[in-house]
Order: structure tokens, then C-alpha cells, then sequence
């Protein structure tokens, strides 16, 4: 199985894939076709899945973004979900949050996610929870500002609707608390569709801790 993010970097691939097919360098375009397939083919095999049959569909001149799409659906069988944490996990990973809004489950395609994340609107907070490299839960959350702007997320390092989150720190010396943030996507729905490296949701949350 491959993970939510290595399937974004597909997807990614296979938009480059169809930008290149309607340039008119020949030389270029198969140059740069071949890379890319490429790119698409050892992120399937280093999980031990053969993506010859998706590759050779995708290698064609003609192809349309219905039937890209298509394939895409396709490739996405071999996409591991992300394990939902229970309640009584959530509940454990903000212990000190009082009135916390728990994550509707029904609301996510979890082989579209890298982490989870969702807005408490009544208290301008964001929640996230995710895994980290040894495979155990994690948390973090923090003020979220109401306003969308357009900017680039953080975390997926894409434009985005975005809005800045800030976290509480620990308490200095003389009592006082800091904060540290930065411009994320308003929605994680999003973000996690963007985000094709682990590695940058780890980079933020340590900048911001």
C-alpha cells in the first residue's frame, strides 16, 4: 500500500503529465514524459505494487483529463486509509481542552489523508492530529483566525484559501506565554490533498512548537 501523500505526488504527476501533452516539442515532451512516468512507476514499486498497466495507459499522447481521472481512481485502490483515532483517543491527545469538539467521521475520504484536522468555529480553533515516524498519534492545536486569504499553506506548500494558526507555547520563565504560527489552509480537507511530503507537515509542526 502507498501512502495518502505519495498518492498526491501521483496526481501531481499525472497534471504535469497532461500540461506536457499538449506542448509541441516532441523532443521535450517525450524527455520529460519519461521522467515522469517514471517518478509515478518507483513510487508504486518501492511499496511492492506492479503499475505497469496504470503506466501504459497513463504514456499516451491523447490522453484527456476524463480518462486521467479514470486511472487515478483506479491507482487510488492501493492508497492505505489513515486510521481514524477513536474518541476516547481524541479525547486523551487534548486532555486539557474543556468543551473540545470532537472530528465528524463521516466527513472524510481517508485515503486522501495524510493527517486529520478540523475547525471548531464557535472557539477559532483548529485541531490536528497525526502520526508520527514511529507510527504513534500525536496533537497539536491553536488559535485560528476566522479570515481567508489567499496565500501559500505551511504545511502542503500550495496556494490555498489560508488563515493564520497560532500556537500557544510553553511559559517562560517569568510566567508569560509566546506564540508561534503561521498562514495554513482554512481547510485540512484541502491541505491534505496537497500535501505530497510527510516531511513538511513534520517541519511545521516543529517550527511552530
Amino acid at each position: 500500500m502507498i501512502k495518502a501523500y505519495e498518492f498526491a505526488q501521483v496526481m501531481n504527476n499525472v497534471n504535469q503529465l497532461l500540461k506536457i501533452y499538449k506542448t509541441n516539442d516532441p523532443t521535450t515532451n517525450k524527455a520529460q514524459k519519461n521522467i515522469i512516468l517514471d517518478e509515478i512507476r518507483a513510487i508504486y514499486i518501492v511499496n511492492g505494487i506492479d503499475a505497469s498497466e496504470y503506466i501504459t495507459q497513463l504514456d499516451d499522447i491523447r490522453l484527456s483529463k476524463t480518462k486521467a481521472t479514470m486511472i487515478l481512481s483506479e491507482m487510488k485502490q492501493f492508497v492505505e486509509p489513515f486510521e481514524m483515532p477513536s474518541a476516547k483517543q481524541v479525547e486523551k491527545l487534548f486532555k486539557k481542552v474543556k468543551k473540545l469538539k470532537t472530528p465528524p467521521n463521516d466527513q472524510y475520504d481517508l485515503q486522501m489523508m495524510s493527517y486529520l484536522g478540523w475547525n471548531d468555529h464557535s472557539a477559532n480553533r483548529k485541531y490536528i492530529v497525526y502520526k508520527d515516524s514511529k507510527g504513534a498519534f500525536q496533537s497539536i492545536y491553536g488559535e485560528l483566525a476566522p479570515t481567508k486569504v489567499k496565500g501559500f499553506c505551511s504545511i502542503c506548500h500550495h496556494e490555498s484559501d489560508v488563515s493564520l494558526f497560532l500556537n500557544k507555547t510553553k511559559a517562560n520563565s517569568d510566567g508569560t506565554y509566546t506564540k508561534k504560527g503561521d498562514y495554513i489552509c482554512h481547510d485540512s480537507n484541502v491541505c491534505n490533498q496537497h500535501l505530497d511530503d510527510i516531511e513538511k507537515l513534520y517541519h511545521f509542526i516543529q517550527k511552530i512548537k
